[in-house]
């Protein structure tokens, strides 16, 4: 009999109640007992608890529950925990023993897979690592000799790199990753994630000058480019800045009120007929909103996507706001922390929406080269595997537009960056901005790095066979090689085609007879030799 046992107690030191946390308003005990009623090789679930809560859950999911006696309560080890079940079933009547905690909800292994593979490689002790090679809990299986033995007799592990939950955090993560959008959103037709073309968004902000003509000028022409996206800013400068707060970028120090009430003047009339433009010529029009009451008066004008900017990612208020409306968001982490940017993704996700897209960033306009930093891209993909990630870039547009496609490369599925009808303007920032010729070529580059990437399997490509045939080359005789005559080194020679055997092969032929004559410049196979 094939046992899974599930421990599941009813307090958890680091994480209260977890394994009655509920993901999809099923408790994470339940996700372990379904997880391990699919597959076809499990013949009993147990769970192994201390809490008649977690009994009737259990229960009700139809597992058996093995009441734990009070010594195994606090940190005991798991192993104790599985040696009691087993104890009571009766070793006997076990086979293999699975362990599955529930603290591992978006577990992908294949159970039947893997206990057939355990079987034939008679191995005593399984258990699942994370892409790091650390241990987790996601599955451990157990021979009987396992359970007695101490280290096991034949040990293995597989990878399995699911979320381990230990914090609140972690639990937000988990319950994320089994979210429909842990790889792919919806935007206006379009999809952003893996295996999507990179969504590019040309960021407006205000450099119309609220010049509506001007505004539209720059969708029409982001449109042509060939761009997905167009993104302006939407606030009031009352609403942003106190009095006496002075300008922080490049150039002569005002005010910030005083920059920021010559951009203002838009109001819902404005970005009403900027929305209706965009969907008359194709392209996805948003805004991202500085304050509460703008991200209320776009939502109302039907945005499909909002951003919130790196200066707002603490401002839980209107995370909370703009996450309300279930639609995607995308969140610029440029000047923040890593504690800052969990508290964000957390309060974000804590409203039910799970459409974020985190943006690597440089908080600096316009950003140096050697700041921009495009590793944050791989860094945030590695702590936030399930959230898409994307580049908003800062620098100032090089003459070839490479930046994006760098970020591309390290894995973007988002690059966003300013853009203006013309550098030379004054007045917002239109000076590290790209123009309409630059957004050309930035798409351009994108889409040529996309198609050069690939997806990295390794193997012969169909595009290589002809060359791999006609390019390697094979054993041949170097002279004539009569029949009986012992095969030497100097004898062979390599020369295209791959027709023969590969060179990998030549120290099976040194040393022996040839059974017939083999011509000078012939391809040399097995059966001409003894």
């Amino acid at each position: 009999m094939i046992v899974a046992v599930i421990p599941a107690k009813r307090h958890s030191n680091r994480l209260a109640d977890k394994n009655l946390l509920e993901i999809d308003r099923l408790p994470l005990v339940a996700h372990a007992i379904r997880y391990a009623g699919r597959f076809k090789s499990v013949d009993k679930i147990v769970v192994s608890t201390d809490s008649e809560e977690v009994a009737e859950i259990a229960r009700r999911n139809g597992a058996a529950v093995h009441f734990r006696g009070s010594e195994l309560g606090g940190e005991v080890p798991l192993i104790e925990v599985y040696r009691d079940v087993a104890r009571q079933l009766g070793r006997e009547n076990v086979s293999f023993l699975v362990g599955v905690q529930p603290d591992h909800p978006n577990r992908k292994s294949d159970l039947d897979t893997l206990l057939k593979y355990v079987k034939e490689n008679r191995i005593d002790d399984l258990c699942t690592v994370d892409h790091r090679g650390k241990r987790n809990g996601a599955l451990r299986i157990m021979s009987m000799k396992a359970l007695t033995a101490d280290p096991p007799l034949h040990s293995s592990v597989v990878q399995d790199d699911c979320v381990n939950i230990h914090t609140a955090f972690d639990f937000v993560m988990a319950a994320h990753e089994m979210s429909p959008y842990s790889k792919e959103i919806a935007v206006g037709g379009k999809m952003i994630g893996k295996g999507h073309p990179v969504f590019l968004i040309a960021e407006a902000a205000c450099n119309h000058m609220c010049d509506l003509e001007a505004a539209k000028e720059m969708i029409d022409l982001a449109a042509v480019a060939g761009a997905d996206a167009i993104k302006f800013q939407t606030y009031k400068a009352e609403r942003l800045t106190r009095k006496g707060a002075m300008t922080y970028w490049r150039g002569k120090r005002i005010p910030q009120i005083e920059y920021y009430r010559k951009l203002d003047r838009f109001g819902a009339p404005e970005y009403e007929a900027l929305i209706k433009h965009g969907r008359e010529k194709g392209i996805i029009t948003f805004s991202t909103p500085f304050d509460v009451q703008s991200a209320e008066m776009l939502n109302d004008l039907g945005a499909l996507l909002f951003k919130i900017a790196s200066c707002d990612l603490p401002d839980s208020r209107l995370l909370k706001c703009v996450a309300g409306f279930g639609k995607p968001v995308i969140l610029s982490t440029g000047g923040s922390t890593v504690e800052e940017i969990e508290r964000a993704v957390a309060t974000f996700f804590a409203t039910g929406n799970h459409q974020l897209i985190l943006m690597a960033c440089t908080l600096s306009y316009p950003a140096a080269n050697e700041d921009a930093n495009l590793l944050r891209i791989h860094a945030l993909k590695e702590r936030y595997p399930g959230i898409i990630v994307g580049l908003s870039d800062h620098t100032e547009p090089d003459a070839h537009m490479v930046i994006p496609s760098l970020g591309v490369a390290l894995g973007a599925k988002v690059i966003e960056k300013h853009y203006t009808l013309d550098r030379r303007l004054s007045g917002s920032g239109h000076f590290f901005s790209m123009n309409p010729e630059d957004l050309k070529k930035m798409v351009q580059n994108v889409r040529l790095a996309e198609g050069v990437l690939g997806d990295g399997a390794l193997g012969v490509a169909e595009a290589e066979n002809s060359a791999r045939n006609s390019a390697r080359r094979s054993i041949i005789a170097e002279r004539d090689i009569r029949r009986g005559e012992t095969i030497e080194s100097s004898m062979l020679g390599m020369k295209r085609p791959a027709e023969g055997l590969p060179g990998w092969m030549m120290d099976a032929l040194i040393g022996k007879q040839a059974n017939t004559n083999i011509q000078a410049d012939q391809a040399v196979s097995m059966d001409m030799v003894e």
